[in-house]
């Protein structure tokens, strides 16, 4: 029964670490968005853009993430963005 958990951990570890890659290449993209806005005078937070991220994911949310979770877990990334954005737009 052990060795099933260990698999179970490891299929986890493998997971967080594809998680953590993808989250610093969304972070990436997102000073690469910050960069473009500040050299074309563009306003780094976009309140209608957001909205609509969220509200496509919330729909195309198939779970088991309840949807409050995912949406608090996209505030973060996208206030993570905004703020990465807005130190190298400094």
């Amino acid at each position: 029964m052990s060795q099933e958990l260990s698999d179970f951990r490891s299929e986890i570890d493998a997971l967080d670490e594809k998680i953590l890659e993808l989250i610093n290449k969304r972070l990436r993209v997102c000073l690469e968005v910050g960069n473009f806005k500040s050299i074309h005078g563009i306003a780094v937070r976009d309140s209608k853009r957001e909205e609509e991220l969220i509200g496509k994911l919330l729909e195309n949310n198939k779970g088991p993430c309840p949807p409050d979770i995912l949406e608090k877990i996209y505030r973060i990334l996208i206030e993570t963005a905004v703020s990465l954005e807005n130190d190298e737009s400094i």
